[in-house]
């Protein structure tokens, strides 16, 4: 089990880039890094921005979508069955944990 909540995120979107084209978590990565001199950490620090990046990237759809399968993969890594719709608002029950 992966105690720290910037790490749940962290394999969290791991697991959602894997599920959904395993190229793609290097793409984000590296556009992170460029755009905004960061990795991953990003979407626990300012989830907000993350999503901003990866809307960039890939469009406002393809986005949501990645952003909903990290937002699954979240529940499923931390075990909770909250209705949960936002990256940020996933980011706030990681907080709390």
């Amino acid at each position: 089990m992966i105690s720290n909540p910037e790490d749940v995120l962290i394999q969290a979107i791991k697991n959602a880039t894997k599920r959904a084209n395993p190229a793609l978590e290097k793409v984000i990565e590296t556009h992170l890094e460029v755009n905004a001199n960061t990795k991953f950490e990003l979407a626990y620090r300012d989830p907000k921005r993350f999503k901003e990046l990866v809307n960039k990237l890939f469009g406002e759809y393809s986005g949501r979508l990645l952003e909903m399968l990290i937002v699954e993969e979240i529940k499923r890594l931390v075990g909770i069955d909250e209705d949960i719709e936002t990256l940020e608002d996933a980011v706030k029950i990681l907080k709390l944990l």
